[in-house]
Parts: structure tokens; C-alpha cells; sequence
């Protein structure tokens, strides 16, 4: 039968498979742009990877955040302030990223999709934090009443 612990389950699989992923992008990654731009725009395949090294950081916590996050959904752990503030933390990856790839958007234009998508993101995480946090509230007010 298909639960929402077996759905973390799967997710967390998931998220490891991305860390492998985020892994070999960021050892091979200089030479797969380099395939990608050629040799011509050496200059812009530099800046795109200033700005993929510049994510990574806010990648590795996001995807650590989810992990957990996973493990708690797992273990029946979710109303708690720590979820509430593993999914602000996650929001703020998300806006971080949504920054750099602006900044850098100006030299490659799809870095611009890449920050409307982490800017829309940081949105939904906010707002379903936001819902996490009143929950855990609620959670909280009624351990309290007899």
C-alpha cells in the first residue's frame, strides 16, 4: 500500500540520487560546459560556472534540508519547530539561488528562467511554512489542553 511514509521513502531515494548528481556535476562539470558552449565561448561557459559554483553551497543545504525533513515524515516527527525551521531554511536556498541566477542571468539569458523558477520557489516554500508553523502552533496549544 502506497502511504505518505512510503512516499518519503521514495523522496529520500530521490534526494540521494540528486546528491550523487549535484556531486558529479560539480567534478565534471567545467568539462561538460565546455563540450556544451565549445571552445568559442570559453568566457561565458566561466561565467555560468561561477554562478553553478556559487549555487552549489545553497544546493548541498537544500538537499540536506530534504533529507531530513524526509526522515522526520518518516519517524512521524512533523509538526515541531525544527521542520518549521528546516522549511524556512529551504526557502532561503531557494532565494539565494533565485539572487546569483539573476545576477548572472545578464550574461546568459536562461539563468533568468532558472531565477523566475528558484524566485517562485522561495514563494511556495514561504507560504507552506507559514501553514507549518500555524499547524505546529495549533499542535502545540492543544498538547496543553486537558
Amino acid at each position: 500500500m502506497y502511504t505518505s511514509v512510503t512516499s518519503a521513502k521514495v523522496t529520500r531515494v530521490i534526494t540521494v540520487l540528486f546528491c550523487v548528481l549535484l556531486l558529479v556535476l560539480m567534478v565534471f562539470g567545467p568539462k561538460l560546459l565546455t563540450l556544451y558552449f565549445g571552445y568559442l565561448a570559453e568566457a561565458l561557459a566561466k561565467k555560468v560556472l561561477w554562478a553553478f559554483y556559487l549555487c552549489c553551497p545553497a544546493a548541498w543545504a537544500a538537499l540536506i534540508c530534504i533529507l531530513k525533513l524526509m526522515t522526520k515524515i518518516i519517524h512521524e516527527e512533523v509538526f515541531q519547530p525544527q521542520t518549521v525551521f528546516l522549511m524556512r531554511l529551504l526557502s532561503w536556498c531557494c532565494a539565494y539561488v533565485a539572487v546569483v541566477c539573476l545576477a548572472f542571468g545578464f550574461f546568459w539569458a536562461p539563468l533568468l528562467v532558472f531565477a523566475l523558477g528558484a524566485a517562485f520557489m522561495t514563494l511556495i516554500l514561504r507560504v507552506l511554512k507559514s501553514v507549518m508553523a500555524r499547524a505546529t502552533e495549533i499542535k502545540a496549544e492543544n498538547e496543553l489542553t486537558i
